[in-house]
């Protein structure tokens, strides 16, 4: 079984690390630079603008997982006529690849899918000159035609997340899903794209440790291991508010005392709300950096007093006097109480 690689400064494991690598054979030299130059800001190495962009299209969901702040939000005023415009998003793309961006990420904690125009965004983003595009998604809502879409838009990864081998703690997870649906999907995915000769997406699938489903993890990798490029295991991040207290049982990163946090050296996230937040995780939207106006706002926000403390406390390894990034690395597990 293919072992997990933790880096020590992220929170997030992978199988098989190195498939990323392997695109270089369909992208060429642009994308070994872009993996070096990525692999050395998560070694929290500096940069004039971030290598990456999240970027929220939608600030709804089609789940309420047990595990997620939008379980106990309510969907009201999330409608399309609130979602991220078109042409602001064209205009942040243009701005960031003029500046040096090579990744966008199209979700923060909402479901991509609902959007029905989602793959112009995908489409856009790589003939403007991203070289990865990718998404997290519960998929469910992923379809084939959809999936095709996605494929000839040139989607370099998606990643589905599904927490669980049984339908019965997969339900736990994520009330309101379909665990064989989803099973079904990342089958059709990645049967689609071998059909049609392409190399990507690469599919990935994405388990968050709980102590509802940890005594599935070594299960789970067994189950994907060989049926997907690569598996994805998170260390459990408590959110800011949920419909139940969860905690892990067992943690890795978050209890070394060595531990550094790569998000503030290599991405900014823009909410559907335009709100630029310092990282990925829930505790990013409890330290807005402002509200965006313009493209040329996330150049003042990247190199502001804000960013560059942040930085600095995790390098002195410092990141526990701030509250938020204290809650997020240490808060979900019961160790750390």
């Amino acid at each position: 079984m293919n072992p997990i690689d933790l880096k020590p400064t992220d929170l997030t494991g992978l199988t098989n690390r190195s498939v990323m690598n392997d695109l270089a054979a369909i992208f060429g030299e642009p994308w070994l630079e872009y993996r070096a130059e990525y692999d050395r800001v998560s070694a929290l190495g500096g940069r004039a603008f971030p290598i990456q962009l999240d970027l929220e299209l939608n600030a709804s969901c089609n789940l309420r997982c047990a595990m997620c702040p939008i379980s106990v939000e309510s969907p009201k005023n999330k409608g399309p006529s609130t979602w991220f415009d078109f042409e602001l998003y064209k205009s942040l793309i243009d701005f960031a690849v003029a500046n040096g961006t090579k990744a966008v990420k199209l979700n923060y904690v909402n479901e991509p899918l609902i959007r029905k125009d989602f793959v112009k965004f995908v489409r856009y983003a790589k003939q403007a000159g991203i070289l990865n595009v990718y998404f997290s998604t519960n998929g469910v809502l992923l379809t084939k035609p959809l999936a095709v879409e996605l494929i000839e838009a040139g989607l370099t990864k998606i990643q589905i997340s599904i927490d669980a081998t049984t339908r019965e703690v997969y339900d736990v997870m994520r009330p309101g899903g379909d665990f064989e649906k989803v099973l079904r999907n990342v089958e059709m995915i990645r049967r689609e794209r071998d059909t049609r000769g392409s190399a990507t997406p690469l599919v990935r699938v994405n388990f968050v440790k709980t102590e509802l489903n940890e005594h599935q993890l070594e299960e789970f990798l067994a189950t994907w291991e060989g049926r997907v490029d690569q598996v994805g295991v998170q260390e459990f991040i408590k959110p800011t508010a949920a419909a139940r207290e969860i905690y892990s049982s067992r943690s890795t990163n978050k209890q070394q005392s060595s531990f550094r946090c790569a998000f503030p050296f290599r991405q900014l996230v823009v909410t559907n709300e335009k709100k630029v937040l310092p990282c990925c995780t829930f505790w990013g939207e409890q330290m807005p950096l402002g509200t965006l106006e313009t493209p040329e706002q996330l150049l003042e926000f990247w190199t502001g007093d804000r960013m560059r403390y942040l930085r600095q406390m995790h390098l002195e390894g410092r990141y526990r006097e701030i509250p938020e990034c204290r809650q997020c690395v240490d808060g979900g597990c019961r160790t750390n109480e």
